[in-house]
């Protein structure tokens, strides 16, 4: 650890110097690269764990055959090309959806488990296309 130190402390020395003008660049290079390495840098510290509740929506696990995500996307009719892609796990959507009764009148009346009926097969749950905005809208879960 002191060799960590005392190359950290000539570094600054000749750091010090080139900046009083007592040595030139070159040679602050030169009495550099003869120092210690500096130490690497700390690791990155690890992600902190997600609540269980969190973590077992974003694994996408389901019920064996049930669908487990939710997918919307938005895509341009005459090339065909994705303008818009949203991928959720349908626990997050249900999470969300109690959320959002507690702050919006109109979600109130939401009954998820009268929604996930809807659900409970994999499949293009709705299509629209948009002839005047050249716009396809799908949404579907697997």
């Amino acid at each position: 650890m002191s060799d960590i130190n005392s190359g950290a402390t000539k570094r600054q020395e000749i750091l010090q110097l080139l900046a009083a003008g007592k040595i030139s660049a070159g040679e602050a290079a030169e009495l550099l690269s003869t120092t210690a390495a500096p130490p690497p840098p700390p690791e990155a510290a690890p992600e902190p764990p997600k609540a269980p509740a969190v973590a077992a929506a974003m694994s996408g696990d389901s019920q064996e055959g049930r669908p487990a995500w939710l997918h919307i996307r938005v895509s341009d009719l005459a090339t065909g090309k994705n303008k818009v892609t949203v991928n959720v796990p349908l626990r997050l959507v249900k999470f969300g959806m109690r959320l959002g009764q507690r702050f919006t009148p109109e979600a109130a009346g939401l009954d998820w488990n009268e929604l996930s009926t809807l659900a409970t097969e994999k499949g293009v749950l709705v299509d629209v296309q948009d002839e005047e905005d050249g716009e396809q809208v799908q949404i579907y879960v697997d």
